[in-house]
């Protein structure tokens, strides 16, 4: 497939009804992207999490990407570095499809080197809400969470300081409607005290299963199979 950068406008019957709906009365806004816009119609979950997660926070957002691409779902993610990298490379790895948002312009879009060996356009939607030469900024980064969500049937969060962008993520899933999974495991460390206030509003706990050593997604698959 050849990349090549197509404009869908708010206007347009083919505009995502799942963004649509986030909008409410404002008008919608025109959306750039490259790549398998059909991935939007298939089973999606999000991924938002610390840029500087940990070690163990990067394996568990992997695994959990590699678990979901293995049954068919599409990972949803930012293009930061950490957890949205570690969610998008293990899903192409593993054969999967990734969307990624951005927080940014489309022209301001490159395949990272990190990775560009698992890169197929066939398995990859890339877009923007922005203007096609908007730079990065933190508000652009927040209403890029919204889009994020929005996506997705259902969202799964690592590693949530007590502000910043990946709390606010779980907080749209919550308000949204969607379907929350907080990470839980005893070598998180630092400053996750975003995890705990998710949790008490509404999120869901998603632990490692003793008998296999990986994250346990079987209330995100019930999740995703109650959304169909």
């Amino acid at each position: 497939m050849l990349a090549v950068r197509q404009l869908i406008s708010g206007k347009d019957s083919a505009y995502p009804s799942t963004l649509r709906s986030v909008f409410g009365d404002l008008a919608p806004p025109d959306i750039w992207f490259m790549g398998n816009l059909a991935l939007l119609d298939k089973m999606n979950v999000g991924f938002c999490g610390s840029r500087h997660a940990s070690e163990r926070g990067l394996d568990v957002a992997a695994d959990c990407a590699r678990q979901l691409a293995e049954a068919g779902v599409t990972v949803v993610s930012g293009y930061a570095a950490g957890v949205d990298m570690a969610s998008h490379s293990s899903a192409l790895a593993r054969g999967g499809c990734t969307v990624v948002v951005l927080p940014e312009g489309i022209e301001q879009f490159k395949v990272k080197k990190e990775i560009e060996p698992h890169w197929d356009w066939d398995r990859v939607l890339v877009l923007s809400q922005f203007a096609t030469r908007a730079i990065w900024r933190a508000d652009r980064a927040m209403e890029r969470n919204k889009t994020i969500v929005a996506l997705s049937r259902a969202v799964i969060v690592l590693e949530a300081r007590d502000n910043g962008g990946t709390l606010n993520a779980g907080e749209w899933a919550l308000k949204l409607g969607r379907p929350l999974f907080v990470a839980i495991y005893e070598e998180m460390d630092g400053n996750r005290g975003g995890n705990r206030d998710l949790l008490v509003k509404g999120g869901v706990p998603l632990r490692r299963s003793r008998s296999t050593n990986r994250a346990q997604l079987r209330g995100v698959f019930e999740a995703l199979e109650r959304a169909a």
